[in-house]
C-alpha cells in the first residue's frame, strides 16, 4: 500500500503531512515516522503529521510524530504546516480551520503568501502555562566540555508550557551555544524530555530576541514555533521585550503577539508532494 504525502517546512522546520479519514490513518505510527522522516533513507523530515479530516470537534484532529518516532503534543510550525495542506486539499488560500491537537484545540487562520507555494499563517496558541519541573538537578559536565563555550550558566530560566513542554535559557549569546550538547545537557534533567531554547535580546533591535533550538526527540533544528512562544513570553516577563515579539532563529522569523492568550504567525511553504510505500 502507498500513502500520497505533502512535505511543507515553517522557516526550515520540515514536516511530512499525511490527510486522510480516521481509518485510513489507523495504520500510521511511530515505525513510519522513523523510517520516512530519516534523512538518508527516507524522505527525511523533523517530524510526521496525520491529519483526521473527518474528526467530530474539529476541522482536522492532528496527531505528530517526532523523526525518533516518540509523540509530541503540539508543534507551532508544524500547525502551520498542516493548515496549508488542508487549505490545498479543500482548494482555498484562506481559512480559518480548528485543529484538535493533544496539546488542545488550536484556531489557524491561513492566508496567501508571497508566492504560490507559501502561505502565512496566525496560530491563537492558547496560554503560556507554568512548565514541569525537573525531576532532578542537572547533571555533572563531562570532564572535557568547557561550561563557558555551552553557556550552561544562564542568567535566568524558566520553564513554561505551550500544550508542550519548553525551558528558556537566558544567555549572553545563543550563537555562541553548541546546543548538540547543552541541549541534551539540560533535557536530561526532565524524564519526560524538554524542549531547550538558548535565548537573548537582538542587540541593536528593540522588542526582539534570537534563540538557539533543541527539541526533544528532533535534536537540533531551524526553528520552533511553540519554542519561539515561550522565548517571547519568557523575556516579556524578564521584562526585556513588550508585547509584539520578533524571535529570530537559524531558519527566519517568526511574530508573537504576548497576552493571556499568545498569537504566532509565521509562514509554511508547500515543498513536495510524494508517495511513500507502507
Amino acid at each position: 500500500m502507498a500513502h500520497r504525502l505533502t512535505k511543507h517546512h515553517g522557516l526550515g522546520n520540515d514536516f511530512l503531512v499525511l490527510l486522510g479519514p480516521a481509518t485510513a490513518l489507523a495504520g500510521v505510527g511511530a515505525d513510519e515516522a522513523r523510517r520516512w522522516c530519516h534523512r538518508h533513507r527516507g524522505v527525511g523530515a523533523d517530524g510526521l503529521l496525520l491529519g483526521a479530516t473527518d474528526a467530530d470537534d474539529a476541522d482536522v484532529a492532528m496527531t505528530l510524530y517526532n523523526a525518533d518516532g516518540s509523540r509530541a503534543e503540539m508543534s507551532g510550525n508544524g500547525i502551520r504546516c498542516l493548515a496549508q495542506a488542508e487549505a490545498d486539499r479543500r482548494g482555498v488560500t484562506t481559512v480559518e480551520l480548528r485543529i484538535a491537537t493533544d496539546g488542545g484545540p488550536r484556531t489557524v487562520a491561513v492566508a496567501p503568501g508571497p508566492d504560490a507555494a507559501t502561505v502565512v499563517a496566525s496560530v491563537d496558541m492558547g496560554p503560556a502555562g507554568a512548565g514541569p519541573a525537573p525531576d532532578g538537578p542537572v547533571g555533572p559536565l563531562p570532564a572535557d566540555d568547557d561550561p563557558a563555550a555551552l553557556a550552561l550558566e544562564p542568567k535566568e530560566t524558566r520553564t513554561l508550557d505551550l500544550g508542550n513542554p519548553h525551558l528558556v535559557l537566558l544567555v549572553d549569546d545563543p550563537g555562541a551555544v553548541d546546543v548538540h550538547r547543552a541541549g541534551p545537557h539540560w533535557e536530561a534533567a526532565w524524564s519526560g524530555g524538554i524542549n531547550v531554547h538558548a535565548v537573548a535580546p537582538t542587540p541593536g533591535e528593540a522588542d526582539a530576541v534570537t534563540m538557539a533550538i533543541w527539541e526533544r526527540g528532533a535534536g537540533a533544528t531551524e526553528a520552533c514555533g511553540t519554542g519561539a512562544t515561550a522565548a517571547a513570553r519568557a523575556a516579556h516577563d524578564w521584562g526585556l521585550v513588550g508585547t509584539e515579539v520578533t524571535v529570530h532563529m537559524r531558519g527566519g522569523d517568526v511574530g508573537v503577539v504576548v497576552g493571556e492568550r499568545m498569537t504566532l504567525r509565521g509562514p509554511s511553504v508547500r515543498v513536495a508532494t510524494v508517495e511513500v510505500e507502507a
